[in-house]
């Protein structure tokens, strides 16, 4: 490993506290080994079904988690941000990835060999307790996801996406939400056309504005009624 690579991981653990909690009890001998890499946006891609000998920790960024199928149909399943693990559900085999991983953003990664987080795991207390409560907290997430899946319609799946996507913004004007349609069938699991009509409802009614990529949020508390009576 070069030195400027543990140089590098330590000025991430001065200035990031997210980062330095998850780290502040890391044995030398396995910092050593861990790399930084660095990725643009759509650069870093990790597919479903191939086999992977390291584990990543996302630094900065963030990276869609999503399944394919046969016929090459994206479903996502959850988007990953600074201190997500990518690899911990397959580590134990190592198994081929149950689902594919792709770099929304340009990301900043921490490296290490599968062999290593499993003997860092087992030294380091602090990243055991981390480590399982993360791992419990994405399979909620994944869980909810399924439930909303199954028990609401589409058009009360993309409000209450649109309206998790105006609170998260914590804007006082209007909101603009960057995302293709195609990208919210794959989040929805249903198809373009599906979404286009939910959208096209929407949009007649006056709730929001689409310009290319983009959704306007011209009435967010209508939205909020339209999820309900749905």
């Amino acid at each position: 490993m070069k030195s400027n690579d543990v140089l590098e991981i330590s000025e991430i653990l001065e200035r990031d506290q997210v980062i330095y909690h998850i780290m502040r009890q890391c044995p030398y001998e396995i910092l050593r080994g861990i790399k930084v890499r660095e990725y643009k946006a759509d650069a870093f891609v990790l597919s479903q079904g191939e086999v992977y000998d390291t584990i990543y920790l996302i630094v900065d960024g963030e990276l869609d988690i999503y399944v394919e199928s046969e016929h090459g149909k994206k479903y996502y399943l959850n988007t990953y941000r600074k201190g997500n693990y990518i690899g911990e559900l397959e580590m134990f085999g190592p198994y081929p990835y149950i689902s594919s991983v792709e770099a929304k953003t340009d990301v900043r990664l921490f490296e290490i060999a599968r062999k290593e987080f499993l003997r860092w795991l087992q030294m380091d207390q602090n990243l055991n307790d981390y480590f399982v409560r993360t791992l419990c907290e994405s399979s909620y997430v994944l869980c909810n996801n399924m439930g909303d899946n199954t028990l609401y319609t589409l058009k009360q799946r993309i409000c209450r996406y649109l309206i998790d996507s105006a609170v998260e913004q914590k804007k006082a004007g209007p909101v603009r939400i960057n995302i293709r349609t195609e990208n919210l069938g794959e989040r929805m699991a249903v198809t373009q056309r599906s979404v286009n009509r939910v959208l096209q409802q929407l949009r007649e009614k006056g709730l929001i504005e689409i310009s290319g990529s983009c959704i306007g949020i011209l009435d967010l508390e209508e939205i909020r009624r339209e999820m309900e009576k749905s």
